[in-house]
């Protein structure tokens, strides 16, 4: 995973009221801790490093998972869909699709 050498120069990742701490790997969302596998945490790291900013599949597989893009699509989705049920759940949705180029992070609201 390639994302990790990046959480020396900004230990806190902040969009809205979701805070991702790279030393310690603590995520909260408005103070709440959410529980994250290793994987989940990357994604959401890269989603967060660029707020706004729509990341393709094939980005966020090479980045995360280390591999290039061969239809493996699938495998961002399935995270995609197990990081909203985690950080979205019973709240306004802060990880949006852009159908057909990707998948963003911005503050709710």
């Amino acid at each position: 995973m390639h994302v990790q050498s990046e959480a020396v120069s900004r230990p806190a990742l902040v969009v809205g009221d979701l805070t991702l701490d790279q030393r310690t790997r603590e995520v909260r969302r408005a103070g709440v801790e959410i529980k994250l596998s290793p994987t989940e945490f990357e994604l959401l790291r890269l989603l967060m490093h660029h707020p706004g900013r729509v990341l393709s599949k094939a980005r966020i597989l090479n980045r995360v998972w280390a591999y290039d893009f061969g239809g493996q699509g699938n495998v961002v989705e399935l995270y995609i869909s197990y990081l909203r049920r985690k950080v979205d759940a019973r709240r306004q949705p802060m990880i949006h699709t852009v159908r057909g180029v990707g998948y963003t992070i911005r503050p709710a609201g």
